[in-house]
């Protein structure tokens, strides 16, 4: 009963959690950690199960999932019907596309392989709930071909955002081990090739503004 009570309270905070999200993409990102994590009790309490010391445990544990599963899809059905989702109000994207100048470019380490980047995108451009700072209007995943033969990203800030908490936000980027350059108010296409974008060098440290790294 104690294992099946704490998939309902968990499966309660994962809608909590869920409907605070502000953006829809990272909502979806939260259905599929329920179902996962679902998945996962239900899966390691039919293991335990097969043991008859380990039974009672291996079914809390499937209850748990099951009710956690349940719990959460049910709150968030609620929820939606009561309008008390904040992704229904997100703030409409800006759009951004390789010849627009974006607030920030950043270029990722040669070899940076796609999970490192999603990572990096959860971990460091976005917060414990998976959302990004308010100020961040747009976001585009830069492709090689688009970056001098790096990964990248660009993002869009908006005109109202604090200086201090952009400062912020930025250090946070640049002092991420995976990023290679950073580049601020520059169309990724007006970025030209630098002399070691053949092979990674230390970060560059000029402060100068207008497309240099940063």
């Amino acid at each position: 009963m104690g294992l099946a009570a704490i998939g309902i309270v968990l499966g309660a905070w994962e809608a909590k959690h869920c409907a605070a999200i502000r953006f829809g993409y990272a909502a979806g990102y939260a259905y599929a950690t329920a179902v996962i994590l679902a998945v996962g009790l239900c899966v390691t309490g039919l293991l335990l199960v097969i043991y008859w010391r380990t039974r009672g445990i291996g079914a809390g544990l499937v209850a748990a999932g099951l009710l956690g599963c349940v719990t959460f899809y049910g709150g968030m059905a609620v929820l939606l019907r009561l309008d008390s989702v904040a992704w229904r109000y997100e703030p409409p994207p800006v759009a951004i596309g390789p010849d627009q100048r974006a607030s920030l470019v950043i270029y990722f380490l040669h070899g940076t392989a796609e999970p490192q980047i999603e990572e990096f995108r959860s971990s460091v451009l976005t917060d414990t709930a998976g959302q990004m700072p308010s100020f961040v209007r747009g976001y585009l995943r830069l492709l090689p071909r688009q970056a001098n033969g790096h990964d990248g990203v660009a993002l869009m800030f908006s005109e109202a955002a604090g200086p201090e908490q952009v400062a912020k936000y930025v250090d946070k980027i640049k002092r991420d081990s995976r990023v290679a350059s950073v580049y601020v108010d520059v169309a990724p296409n007006a970025i030209r090739p630098q002399p070691n974008d053949g092979a990674d060098a230390p970060r560059p440290q000029s402060r100068a503004r207008g497309g240099g790294p940063h």
